[in-house]
């Protein structure tokens, strides 16, 4: 059950991710051609940005489900294997912490610029900051989901090393 939610929640997340990609695209041309034309569409750009938002916290996500982020594993790689894997726990502890708090702080600030709307459309601006406490509850399923298939030993040998995801 877990699983299959988990599945969904990832094909979810890539397909938004996607669909907010092309529409920067799509709103960027626009507002471009319009503004070439004379008569531009001022409130594209704020929207792309809002936009922008979500697509870079989701594809940081994307890439953290698959381990993509920069490390430097120097002393890491002078450790025994089990040792190794004791950091690496280590570190996904102290990750789900901050993941944590940045939520609840996330969550006080969507609190906090919920009630103040974008100048160009009027909306709250809320639709920007909504993607920093889902983006971080986000993150923190993706670790936990990798700290439980590193503590049933599901996960492959090669876990803590970097894989290509483009």
């Amino acid at each position: 059950m877990i699983s299959a939610s988990l599945v969904w929640l990832r094909r979810l997340e890539r397909a938004a991710a996607m669909l907010l990609l092309v529409g920067i695209f799509v709103l960027v041309f626009i507002a471009t051609a319009t503004r070439y034309m004379g008569s531009p569409v001022i409130w594209a750009i704020e929207v792309t940005q809002a936009m922008f938002v979500w697509l870079c916290i989701l594809a940081a996500d994307v890439t953290l489900q698959q381990r993509g982020h920069f490390s430097v594993p120097a002393l890491a790689d002078l450790l025994p294997r089990e040792a190794r894997r004791v950091l690496e726990i280590c570190n996904a502890v102290i990750v789900l912490v901050l993941l944590a708090f940045l939520v609840r702080h996330g969550l006080t600030f969507l609190e906090l610029s919920s009630g103040r709307p974008l100048p160009m459309i009027g909306i709250s601006e809320g639709i920007a900051t909504a993607a920093l406490p889902v983006g971080f509850a986000l993150m923190f399923i993706t670790i936990v989901e990798q700290l439980v298939m590193r503590w049933r030993r599901l996960d492959d040998e090669n876990a803590s090393e970097p894989r290509d995801v483009m």
